[in-house]
């Protein structure tokens, strides 16, 4: 957020990665968030480096806006994410049945959320449920019951 009393006119606390800023600032934000995560959290990255065990499975848009792990106020290592446009999960799309198949059966995934936006299409629920089906026709769902 800008504060009108700390920011100047045109210039934002936390500055915004716009097509004028050269791509080595993205190295250098990830330098500086990388020092806050040691600072705030130092058992994070230790953590990281060996395995992950994430719980939950985020199916969810490409949009920019909607960062899953920002907006659920998680950190790195708690979902395994896949992403595309709307959301969509067809039977012909080995992307997103190969990050389901991992992800319940190497992983141990407990909670499978589909995630949509307000503004997206009315075909999300009918999208969550075809997908459902997808998975239950590979005769998986007894897994997710188990767990």
């Amino acid at each position: 957020m800008v504060s009108s009393e700390t920011a100047q006119e045109g210039q934002e606390e936390f500055p915004r990665f716009s097509k004028r800023t050269p791509i080595s600032a993205l190295l250098d934000r990830n330098q500086a968030w990388a020092e806050r995560q040691e600072r705030v959290n130092p058992l994070l990255f230790p953590s990281l480096s060996h395995s992950q065990h994430p719980h939950i499975l985020w199916i969810g848009c490409s949009d920019s806006r909607v960062p899953e792990t920002t907006v659920l106020d998680l950190l790195p290592g708690d979902l395994f994410v896949h992403r595309n446009i709307a959301n969509v999960v067809s039977a012909s799309d080995m992307s997103v049945l190969s990050v389901i198949q991992f992800a319940v059966e190497v992983l141990g995934v407990s909670h499978i959320v589909v995630c949509g936006m307000s503004v997206c299409d009315d075909s999300l629920i009918e999208r969550a449920l075809w997908m459902w089906r997808l998975y239950c026709c590979l005769g998986k769902q007894e897994a997710w019951f188990d767990r």
